[in-house]
């Protein structure tokens, strides 16, 4: 709203964040210290507990500030129903956060492209009939509710989101601010201008009744006599629907109040407003004796007309008639579960609004071939990048089922080789190291391990941290899972010979390895980000063995030792003995401890590791640092 002449405005919204998220912000000027009673922690308790999907969520009110009331809604990114109707060169909608977007009258698409409305366009049928659906769905859920009814609805308290679904907004408060108001809490402007709470561009959504009580209560001089029943309330609020859809299926204002929308109205005392006792000002009576008396509506007579430039369809004589009674008395007015079932069967919207709208959008689409091509080129850039990554995460054969929609069933595997493998002392290296420092140096180390599996018919399961867990013989399975899990672990040992820490230099890592053959489950796990995961005894043991291993030495466990002593004798193996270990118990254990420096150099060779960067090693290497 805009500041007025005679001082600070009643209410100021403004576009603030709350946890992360924009929100919309009413500004009430304070005389004195807001107290709530009983009534007021009720109503705002039921209004932050209505929960519907064309209702705005109320978020709460701030009364830190002494002189200033804020009410807090949820903010919605194409502004309100009355910036889309009636859209000027002059203003902005809030089409992007803080009020920066395109003109009022230019709506943008999801996928960017700006719609400009110029004077003689017209809204779709369909844009009318979802919007109508949609104001008559929030107010029968109010009405069906504990709140019971709006009390204050208008075009600029129906706002739209991002997917162009309409929320009511604003309902509730205005019980609250009408008494606060009578009792002298909330400012009014200063003796000179009195700024009515009801501003004037809104008031021919109040109904007649409703101005009349008003007035009688202040002349009275009887605050209780602003409670208005559930009834009462529901009747004003069909009153205000009634206006509200003339000015969707017209795309014209009711009353135009142009020399009253600065909201302000003098007072000195001899231009009839001696009855505002205190300076009580809910609404304007000058303002009021503009307001006109409905009795006729464009287009009665069945033809199609223009309107303040705008090309108006027939509208439905049943839709006629449900305004008329909406503008009439009180005891005629159709209930919110009636005008529902009206509206529904006169304002058929074959779809989605969300089909429809991008059906209305050809005539704005000439040149989409070019960004269609464009952006697919993009998107096949994208879906090969994320098919990669998918192939890092998840085995090929798996992701060839998800890409099919199928699901992936577990899977049992007789003989199988897992391996974990972990840095000795990386708490205190990271307690020691700033963070980038420790991505670099885990960046390093993992890029090797990785460029080592991909030579070895092995697969990464994950790594945790600074533990790298690895399988052979899943999801396809071989004879040889033993071998290639050694090639690796070797290798891998091999490379942390001569990487020197990056930001330490002449100071090298320590791993732990250890490895364990046998039968485990496989199986992807998760939704949202699914994981291919390897259960069983055989993983459980895999990382004891590493866990109660020595620094850059590799443990296995006997029946990995016998797999690979019968199968490939060309790896070096040496009894450790009896390890104990906790929760199973003394094991016979082995240490791998390497094969011949021939055959070691051309595994080197096919692994690829002779591409990865190598800081060598001068002299004896240093002492491991302790185990953590």
């Amino acid at each position: 709203m805009r500041e007025g002449r005679g001082g600070p405005p009643v209410q100021s919204k403004h576009i603030g964040t709350l946890e992360q998220s924009f929100v919309i912000i009413e500004c009430y000027n304070l005389k004195e210290k807001l107290s709530f009673d009983k009534k007021d922690m009720q109503l705002l308790f039921q209004m932050k507990q209505i929960v519907h999907d064309n209702i705005n969520p109320f978020l709460g009110v701030c009364v830190d500030r002494p002189n200033e009331l804020m009410v807090i809604w949820r903010y919605c990114f194409r502004g309100t129903l009355e910036d889309l109707l009636f859209p000027t060169n002059n203003e902005t909608a809030p089409g992007a956060p803080g009020g920066i977007g395109a003109s009022v009258a230019s709506l943008t698409s999801e996928e960017g492209v700006t719609i400009r409305t110029r004077r003689n366009d017209s809204i779709d049928i369909n844009f009318k009939s979802a919007f109508v659906r949609d104001i008559i769905k929030g107010l029968d859920f109010i009405h069906s509710s504990s709140i019971g009814y709006h009390g204050a609805l208008t075009s600029s308290r129906c706002l739209i989101d991002s997917h162009w679904i309409l929320k009511l907004s604003g309902f509730g408060t205005s019980r609250m601010l009408y008494k606060w108001r009578f009792n002298n809490t909330l400012s009014n402007g200063d003796r000179q201008f009195i700024q009515p709470l009801i501003p004037n561009n809104e008031l021919h959504y109040y109904a007649p009744e409703f101005r009349t009580a008003i007035r009688a209560a202040v002349l009275r001089n009887k605050v209780e006599d602003l409670e208005f029943s559930n009834l009462d309330g529901q009747t004003y609020d069909m009153y205000a629907f009634g206006a509200i859809l003339y000015e969707i299926l017209y795309r014209r204002r009711i009353a135009e109040t142009e020399d009253y929308s600065e909201g302000f109205v003098e007072f000195n005392g001899s231009n009839g407003l001696e009855a505002l006792e205190d300076d009580v000002c809910i609404f304007s009576a000058a303002a009021e004796e503009h307001l006109p008396i409905f009795s006729e509506f464009p287009n009665e007579d069945n033809t199609d007309s223009t309107i303040n430039g705008f090309v108006n369809e027939r509208v439905h004589p049943d839709l006629v008639a449900l305004m008329r009674k909406c503008f009439g008395k009180p005891e005629q007015r159709p209930d919110a579960n009636m005008v529902r079932k009206i509206t529904d069967a006169t304002l058929k919207m074959p779809g989605s609004l969300v089909d429809n709208f991008l059906k209305n959008m050809e005539q704005y689409t000439n040149n989409l071939e070019n960004l269609v091509r464009e952006q697919t080129g993009k998107l096949e850039e994208e879906q090969q990048m994320v098919e990669q990554i998918l192939l890092e995460l998840l085995p090929k054969s798996v992701v060839d089922e998800l890409r099919l929609g199928l699901r992936v069933e577990p899977q049992f595997y007789g003989s199988v080789t897992v391996m974990y493998s972990d840095i000795v002392g990386f708490t205190s290296l990271c307690s020691e190291s700033a963070p980038m420092e420790v991505v670099d140096l885990l960046n390093g180390m993992f890029r090797a391990f990785d460029e080592a599996i991909s030579r070895h018919q092995a697969f990464k399961v994950e790594t945790i941290g600074d533990a790298y867990m690895v399988a052979s013989g899943v999801p396809q399975q071989m004879d040889s899972h033993i071998k290639e899990i050694a090639s690796v672990a070797l290798l891998q040992r091999d490379f942390l010979c001569h990487y020197e820490i990056p930001h330490r230099p002449s100071q090298y890592l320590h791993c732990r390895w250890g490895f364990n053959s046998g039968s485990v489950f496989t199986g992807v796990v998760g939704i949202t980000a699914p994981r291919y995961c390897v259960f069983g005894t055989t993983v459980t043991l895999a990382a004891k063995m590493e866990n109660s291993g020595q620094p850059d030495k590799i443990q296995m466990t006997l029946r990995s030792y016998q797999l690979l002593s019968e199968q490939f004798p060309e790896f070096k193996c040496a009894p450790r003995g009896g390890v104990r270990i906790e929760g199973v118990g003394t094991l016979l254990t082995y240490w791998l401890e390497g094969l011949d420096n021939e055959l070691l150099e051309t595994a080197r060779t096919d692994s690829g590791l002779q591409h990865v960067p190598i800081i060598p090693r001068a002299g004896t290497p240093p002492t491991p640092p302790p185990i953590i």
